[in-house]
Formats: structure tokens, sequence, C-alpha cells
């Protein structure tokens, strides 16, 4: 939930600083503000707490500590000195268990790949490779970094029950929507008048989105989510975009949470090979 409130909050703050009124969508973006508003107020105790902030904090500690783990490994893997570069290219072996980028995974299960991969290297054998070539640092300041999102993200679960779950989803089911209504009108703008105008808040928009996906997707398949119109070579009709449909949950649909517009969204998505980027928004 705080994910998905920080994603929107962000797009906000970044469309307030465009010209609107010349891009035709004062009207739009006020009518979507005020429905986010609305959500503030009813979720703003919870989000006094600071803990989406702290969550962000941290994902990012341990998305940079995987990240400079695998290039300490790889490093290391040319090594002239033959005991470091062996060590380094069995230690990498067992990193890449997880994938190329296990850091880009859903937070969720970001968690689970981490615990996991620490305790792969839990043998003594293998913590002596790790000391060999200095990466044990790395792995201390991964296992820091997780065990406190962990404990973070169990208090934002705790204070998300304190809340109630019908008018939270009333709310959020409303920004959703006109958040929906804001991307198929710049879209459709944007393949009307020339995309180039409004190029920077579809990619302000794609990022965010990118980010919530990461942020809170549980693991499962994305859901289908509107396409950002490409730029006509020769004048086209317009396209309507495909509508996002809502994230899954047992018996009614549910919101997207976050955050991943911010972690903010199972791998981070990569724009499209038309350079179209989906837009898409995380689920619990």
């Amino acid at each position: 939930m705080l994910n998905f409130y920080q994603i929107m909050d962000n797009v906000i703050t970044y469309l307030n600083q465009e010209d609107l009124e010349t891009l035709k969508l004062k009207d739009p973006v006020k009518v979507f503000t005020d429905k986010f508003n609305d959500f503030d107020k009813l979720i703003q105790p919870m989000r006094s707490s600071g803990l989406s902030k702290d969550l962000y904090e941290l994902d990012d500690r341990r998305d940079r500590a995987m990240g400079r783990l695998s290039t300490h490994l790889r490093l290391f893997s040319d090594y002239p000195e033959a005991d470091k570069a062996k060590a380094a290219k069995e230690l990498l072996q067992i990193y890449r268990k997880y994938g190329s980028l296990p850091q880009n995974k859903p937070n969720r299960e970001e968690t689970a790949l981490i615990k996991n991969l620490l305790q792969d290297f839990e043998p003594a054998d293998i913590k002596a490779k790790l000391a060999l070539i200095g990466a044990d640092k790395w792995v201390s300041v991964l296992k820091e970094a997780n065990d406190a999102f962990s404990v973070m993200y169990g208090r934002q679960v705790k204070h998300e029950s304190m809340l109630d779950p019908g008018a939270v989803k009333e709310k959020r089911d409303a920004v959703y929507d006109e958040f929906k209504k804001l991307t198929n009108v710049i879209n459709a703008l944007a393949t009307l008048g020339g995309e180039a105008a409004y190029k920077s808040i579809i990619d302000m928009i794609n990022t965010e989105m990118k980010k919530a996906v990461l942020a809170e997707r549980p693991e499962t398949k994305k859901p289908s989510d509107p396409k950002q119109p490409k730029t006509p070579k020769e004048p086209k009709e317009p396209k309507q975009p495909k509508e996002p449909k809502q994230p899954e949950q047992p018996k009614d649909p549910k919101q997207p949470e976050t955050p991943q517009p911010p972690k903010p969204g199972g791998e981070k998505p990569k724009p499209g090979g038309d350079g179209n980027p989906d837009i898409t928004l995380p689920e619990e």
C-alpha cells in the first residue's frame, strides 16, 4: 500500500513540474490529484510512521550490495593469482544459481532468494573462499540489509492490517481508476499531437511503474498492461492502448501496492524492442 502511495505521489510531483495547461493535462491531473489526496488522508497515520521511506532505503542498500558482490566476484575471476581466481569462479557459480540479476526480483521473492544465497555461503570452505578474495564484506552488508528489510516489511504489513480494508480499497481503487484514465489521455494526446511534447512524462511514468512492479509483486506473472503509443512514421488514426488489468487477489480484484509507482511491479521490466515499455503497477 505504501509503495502504491509513493509511486502515485512521485507521478503527481513530476506532473506538477510540467506546463499542464499547454499540454492539455490540467483538468485530468487535477481530478487524479483530488482522488489521491482522499487516499492520502485515509492512510496518513500509517504513512507518518516513515515505513515506506525506510523500506525503499533498505531495498536500495541490499540491491547495491548484490550488484557489487556480483561485480567483485566477476573481477576476481580474472585475478592474476590462480587460487583467488579459482575461488571467485566457484563463488560466481553459486551466485548465478539465482539468475544474472537476482536484485531485480520482486521484493518478497528477492528477500527469500537472498536468504537462500546466504545459506549457500554458510559452509566453512565457502566462507574461506569469500574471505580469500575479500567478498565476505559484501556478504555481511547484504545480510544486514536483507534482515532489516524483512523486519521492516513485517512492520508495514502490521500497520496496514490496522486500517479499514474496505475503505482503503475503495479510495485506492478510485486513485487507480483515475490514473488509468490519465495515462489514456496522455497516450491519446501523444498519438494525435506528436510524442515529443509528452516524451518526458511518458518516460517518467514508465520508470515509476517499473519500480512499482519490482517493489511489491508476488511470484506470479505480470498482469497485462497498457502499452505506450509508438511514434507513428506516418499520420495514423489514434490508437488507444490496452487498459491495464487489475492485479489479482483471492475473491476480489486487488489494487496494486508498489512501488515497487515505486520497488514502484518478477524481474525488473525492461523497455520492449520497439522502445515502448509497458506502464505497469505492482501487485501486493
